[in-house]
């Protein structure tokens, strides 16, 4: 077939086929952006007459598309389909079947990335009389410790425990190992995570060189897992099973490997049935990282214990706090300012007196019995 006369869609199918070596869940998003959005809408043009015009035709009509649930598409979501765009005419200009990209001046509604809300009294109350649920949500202290209560008779409790104390992946979780975990030391490894793949479940190294790394856990956790392995070792011996050592922690009742789309199946389950309010199995590691900030840990520990390859990536994310670490911020810096406001109040009204002004349109901070500076 002749490479010129190639549609849109030809080729970009023929694109996504030669890249071998992406991981499944970046393949399948890029099979999603091609097969939902850009055929319909691009796929009958032939490819060397795809111009900058019809890319912007196309992407107006993706950005009024909808979702299953029936929301329109968030500007994030059509950014990517965009990028996806990109990629594959970047690889038909190198190999000289376009002389430029027509989608590489295209502009879109800037993508806002949605950051961590936290589910107060006042957001659920807002949610339940029919509010939009936010994007990102996470639950406070008391809601956390609820629902580990909830879960705390579920034989994949300590999973559960795990993510809400770590803020692993779900990938992450799903494919530790015994021989990543030292009991004694109190640390778990993060070597490689799970993925579903065309074939089913494939290993895979962490997704970033950060993402690779030793997570310190603390005394309550470690015992938890020790628990969870007395456990696994029962339910290998009723299935007539030796226990494997450096078999997966966490499995299912058959003892085979978790899928993380099974696992977020079964959270969401567990968090409809516990009554609180919605959040994904993901928000889990935005709660970590927001209530890891409450407690006073610093940034740059956080970013660590996430595998984030930026802090900036972490300071933006989680700029959010919980409302009681806002007040003590207010509280500290209102501290701050006025603390000797009561000593320079006098020290005023004394000069002020002196000069004839009237003393009582002095600032009314706190009364402080420091003498005044002269």
């Amino acid at each position: 077939m002749d490479p010129a006369a190639r549609t849109a869609a030809e080729w970009l199918r023929l694109w996504l086929d030669s890249r071998t070596g992406l991981r499944p869940r970046t393949r399948v998003g890029y099979a999603e952006h091609i097969d939902r959005y850009l055929t319909p809408y691009l796929g009958g043009v032939v490819l060397e007459e795809l111009t900058p015009g019809l890319v912007r035709q196309a992407f107006e009509q993706i950005a009024s598309c909808t979702t299953s649930s029936g929301e329109r598409l968030s500007p994030t979501t059509v950014q990517r389909v965009r990028a996806t765009l990109r990629a594959a005419l970047n690889t038909a200009v190198s190999e000289r079947l376009l002389p430029s990209n027509p989608a590489r001046g295209l502009h879109l509604e800037p993508a806002v990335g949605a950051r961590p809300v936290v589910w107060t009294d006042q957001a659920v109350a807002e949610w339940t009389h029919g509010g939009e649920r936010p994007a990102v949500a996470v639950w406070t202290v008391a809601q956390t410790r609820a629902f580990l209560d909830f879960v705390s008779g579920h034989r994949l409790y300590a999973l559960f425990h795990l993510m809400v104390m770590t803020g692993l992946r779900r990938g992450e979780a799903v494919g530790v190992r015994w021989e990543d975990i030292d009991l004694v030391k109190g640390t778990v490894r993060i070597a490689r995570q799970l993925q579903t793949g065309r074939g089913g479940l494939v290993e895979l190294a962490p997704k970033s060189a950060a993402s690779r790394r030793m997570v310190a856990l603390d005394h309550t956790t470690t015992g938890v897992l020790r628990r969870h392995q007395w456990h696994q070792q029962k339910e290998a011996q009723a299935r007539g099973q030796e226990w494997n050592p450096r078999g997966f922690v966490f499995t299912g009742v058959r003892g085979g490997p978790l899928a993380p789309e099974r696992l977020s199946r079964l959270f969401r389950k567990l968090n409809t049935e516990s009554g609180l309010p919605p959040v994904r199995l993901h928000d889990l590691r935005h709660g970590v990282a927001t209530l890891a900030l409450a407690a006073g840990v610093e940034l740059k520990v956080v970013q660590a214990m996430l595998g984030h390859a930026s802090i900036v990536l972490t300071a933006d994310t989680y700029a959010s706090v919980l409302p009681e670490v806002a007040r003590e911020a207010a509280e500290r810096t209102a501290w701050l300012v006025l603390r000797d406001a009561g000593r320079v109040r006098r020290c005023a009204q004394a000069r002020r007196g002196r000069r004839g002004v009237d003393p009582a349109r002095a600032h009314p901070g706190p009364i402080s019995a420091a003498p005044c500076l002269r």
